[in-house]
């Protein structure tokens, strides 16, 4: 069988204040492009189908968009998973219909956990592998926190958890796979080693980088492992099978030079899988200027607008050291950079790395709220009241719960 992985779509995010549905419908477009030249079977995606657990109607209409393009080409699988930014009650929610169409969803772990192995068949109906779905795993999935757990305690739950899931789900597959036909499974999580960006740091699996397992956690039964979460593609632990797709676009900043692609396996039962990197193609082009005010000013006068077809967004970094009388550094190189290149070049954000004790230009940058994530602002709040240490990760790991509880709706906000 062969199968195109892809995860961390993030339908619905916006960058600094900025829509990124134009990218995301190009990478959509070229993702079906792709399923049909290389004649796939199956489409996976391992995880962060949407960037929020109540996604915008634009965000919507592009998912349900691919999904009735599948047919076009050929593919006679889809499998979405579902991660930690989608919510499980909305992501399931037409889960029924869309089985009528061999689209399999599974938003978060299930009951019985034979409904995450699901059939992996091609458009004759016939049945070639399967694939372990398994979703974003939250705590109280592997067994919710104990009073008084330490941090080490919690992070050896965790990761004996999701060992566990994955080792239940292998057993149960093997009930089912009666033919010892191929066996894939998906995570969307944190591998020990995964290289992450700036976007990716802030929004590991378990706070403090709890629940990071390695890629001997992944039983041997398994050909390939689909996985999301870490949005820049790599190989876990030097197992060319075990892998991140990436996000199809640059999401964020730091990852402005990641070369997106979706992978392409072909797994057979008597053989090792063969992996294909096939490259997304880039609409827009994220670009970062460092140095002092001179110093941007001159590279953006340099900068040579790119051949994409979708205008670039740049963002200014500024040293502590850096002073100046300009009062709103935004609206300043928002406008230098309109004058020298147009609507070529954009300029979403200056930020300059703080120092202690070093005044100046760092009075006239600022963050906004908008720009800042719920987590972000509470760590903000935590240091404002001189919390530390394991009293400090302890909280956090309580308001991350809650938040997650919020997003599936278990409590009203």
């Amino acid at each position: 069988m062969k199968i195109l992985h892809t995860a961390d779509w993030h339908l619905g995010r916006r960058l600094h204040g900025q829509d990124l549905a134009p990218e995301q419908d190009a990478a959509l477009d070229a993702i079906l492009r792709i399923a049909r030249e290389h004649r796939v079977d199956a489409i996976v995606h391992a995880g962060d189908v949407f960037d929020t657990g109540m996604p915008p109607q634009t965000a919507l209409r592009q998912y349900y968009r691919f999904l009735a393009r599948v047919p076009e080409t050929g593919c006679g699988t889809v499998i979405i998973t579902g991660g930690n930014h989608d919510s499980p009650a909305s992501l399931n929610a037409p889960k029924d219909l869309l089985e009528a169409l061999n689209i399999r969803v599974v938003g978060g772990a299930t009951e019985d956990i034979a409904d995450e192995v699901i059939p992996i068949r091609n458009s004759a109906g016939t049945v070639l592998g399967y694939c372990c779905a398994v979703p974003f795993l939250r705590d109280k999935d592997l067994r919710y926190s104990l009073p008084g757990e330490s941090e080490t305690e919690r992070q050896k739950r965790i990761i004996a958890g999701m060992r566990g899931h994955y080792e239940n789900v292998v057993a149960a597959a093997k009930r089912i796979n009666t033919e010892n036909l191929p066996l894939i499974a998906t995570g969307h999580l944190f591998a020990q080693g995964g290289i992450t960006g700036d976007l990716d740091s802030k929004e590991q699996i378990h706070v403090g980088n709890l629940g990071q397992i390695g890629a001997d956690a992944f039983p041997n039964e398994f050909s390939y492992i689909a996985l999301g979460h870490l949005h820049r593609p790599q190989i876990v632990g030097k197992r060319e099978f075990v892998r991140y797709s990436g996000s199809p676009v640059a999401l964020d900043f730091s990852e402005r030079d990641d070369q997106k692609h979706v992978v392409i396996v072909e797994c057979s039962s008597d053989s090792p899988a063969k992996v294909e990197i096939v490259s997304l193609p880039v609409t827009r082009r994220l670009v970062r200027f460092l140095g002092d005010i001179a110093e941007v000013e001159n590279a953006i006068v340099a900068f040579q607008p790119s051949e994409y077809a979708l205008p670039t967004f740049a963002e200014v970094h500024l040293p502590p050291q850096a002073k100046t009388a300009i009062m709103d550094a935004n609206e300043h190189f928002r406008a230098f950079a309109a004058g020298k290149h147009g609507e070529k070049l954009l300029v979403l954000r200056v930020v300059q790395d703080r120092a202690k004790g070093v005044s100046g230009f760092d009075n006239y940058v600022e963050t906004s709220l908008q720009e800042l994530s719920r987590k972000d602002v509470f760590a903000e709040r935590l240091k404002k009241s001189g919390l530390e240490g394991n009293e400090a990760a302890e909280l956090q790991t309580t308001f991350t719960e809650l938040l997650t509880l919020l997003d599936e709706g278990a409590i009203l906000a």
